[in-house]
């Protein structure tokens, strides 16, 4: 019986992953909307009731302040994207002639007499065109925007009357308290890791952007802004924002003093954000075993691309409480935690 169980659930898995696959263009779209959605609500519920403040704001009013907060934040991003990566691609051959005058520089001080171009070491693939390709992509995510914002708007209007509906769905008590229990844990949790990363991400891209700019590195508020997104990876995040603006500042400049205070200044400030201040906050309101991040940072980074790594960990939060509010996979969700401490069980 266990194996024809262990055998059924190898198969709903499978069939899972492949519909994610399949059906990314449709689901990411809603998915991004869901993101949105979520985060407007969560601002809107901050400005709402205002830190040492003793009355509330009408939800109207804190809601049209959350959007309005929002549409303008993501404007000032996709505006600076937009405009350095244009110009990071201009500047891309004069940075691919001073690359490959390093490398044989280096190679001379090892004894190599021919050294390897730059096609040959990237595969042929050039700078120009990868950046095309970066640019590219965001165009495709701009490009979807509006639906995003569509599915949000309906969200919105949802929200209101699944209030309604969910004493509707279940009738019994007992299954409404469970279904109550775990929609109100994943929302704890969610606006725990969502406020605690984004606090951080802006202080870690803020104190990266003043560190380039003092050195003088090209484009340093689109590598701050870059610095900002790569937080919210989980580990390979923190190594891109360390190497991205370290290997643009090697190019830029003849000596190695600019090149080796970005890296160790900034790899310095990611680690100890990512591994010291960040646990020390979080705690164990999360409870993922890092072993499991790194491999769910894997699956959805390859199912759903870029956009799969962002979600990564807050997918793993919501599957973690489901299957520790059953019975019969709650042995999954404490192989999913970091100490066995699954969410039912903690004060």
């Amino acid at each position: 019986m266990t194996l024809q169980r262990a055998a059924l659930w190898a198969i709903v898995i499978a069939a899972t992953l492949y519909l994610l696959a399949v059906g990314r263009g449709l689901l990411l779209p809603f998915v991004l909307g869901l993101v949105l959605w979520y985060m407007i609500d969560a601002l809107a519920d901050a400005i709402e009731r205002p830190p040492f403040i003793g009355f509330r704001l009408p939800r109207f009013v804190a809601l049209t302040a959350a959007v309005l907060a929002m549409g303008g934040l993501l404007y000032v991003l996709g505006r600076t994207i937009r405009l350095n990566v244009a110009a990071v691609i201009a500047a891309a051959p004069s940075y691919e002639r001073r690359l490959q005058k390093l490398i044989e520089q280096g190679a001379s001080m090892v004894g190599v007499e021919q050294p390897p171009t730059i096609a040959e070491l990237f595969n042929r693939i050039s700078l120009a065109d990868t950046l095309r390709d970066l640019a590219a992509a965001t165009a495709s995510v701009v490009s979807v925007a509006g639906i995003v914002a569509i599915y949000a708007g309906f969200l919105f209007v949802e929200q209101v009357q699944f209030r309604t509906k969910l004493p509707l769905m279940f009738r019994d008590e007992g299954h409404r308290g469970r279904v109550q229990s775990v929609l109100g844990q994943i929302d704890r949790d969610i606006r725990v890791y969502i406020r605690i990363k984004t606090t951080l991400a802006v202080a870690t891209s803020a104190l990266a952007w003043f560190v380039m700019a003092w050195v003088g590195v090209d484009f340093a508020g689109f590598w701050a802004v870059m610095v900002f997104f790569f937080y919210y990876i989980p580990t390979i995040g923190s190594i891109l924002a360390i190497l991205a603006p370290a290997l643009l500042t090697l190019v830029q400049f003849d000596s190695l003093t600019p090149f080796l205070i970005v890296l160790f200044v900034i790899g310095t400030l990611q680690i100890v954000m990512a591994n010291v201040v960040e646990p020390a906050i979080m705690g164990r309101s999360l409870n993922l075993s890092p072993l499991v991040v790194i491999a769910s940072l894997m699956v959805w980074g390859q199912l759903w691309g870029v956009v799969g790594m962002f979600l990564c960990v807050p997918i793993m939060v919501v599957l973690l409480i489901v299957l520790a509010h059953f019975e019969g996979t709650r042995p999954i969700a404490v192989l999913l935690s970091a100490n066995g401490q699954i969410p039912e069980e903690r004060k």
